[in-house]
């Protein structure tokens, strides 16, 4: 009886290990289109247009009046934009080193990502 409980185990354990490296093997190996590289870093640097414009505004005090930013919108910004040209930065040398090859999956979900939370953050914060 241990010996079948023993065998079992191994084989579940074999058949995740498995799942497991053709769910790494997708993630790793996925890969988008130069056309859809050149989109999402447009659209990256529209946000950080808008995000940079956003960060050079005073801080707000009681005595700034409307047109200042938020400390907590700053410190959610940042971060975002670092992760976004990180992965735009890489994508583009990525596309420059390999003219008309599809581009990498994780760094085009990086970059989509910092867009995403980028216009999440400005439309919590009111950033225009």
């Amino acid at each position: 009886m241990k010996k079948i409980l023993l065998v079992c185990t191994i084989a579940l354990s074999l058949g995740a290990c498995a799942q497991l490296q053709n769910a790494w093997n997708l993630v790793t190996t996925s890969q988008v289109s130069p056309t859809a590289v050149i989109v999402a870093a447009n659209a990256f640097d529209a946000v950080e247009a808008t995000a940079t414009n956003y960060l050079r505004l005073p801080k707000c005090t009681a005595t700034n009046g409307p047109v200042c930013r938020n400390p907590k919108a700053t410190a959610a910004i940042i971060p975002a934009i670092r992760s976004g040209r990180v992965a735009r930065n890489n994508l583009e040398q990525f596309m420059k080193d390999n003219p008309g090859q599809l581009g990498p999956q994780g760094l085009y979900n990086a970059l989509t990502t910092a867009t995403s939370t980028l216009q999440a953050i400005f439309a919590q914060y009111g950033v225009s």
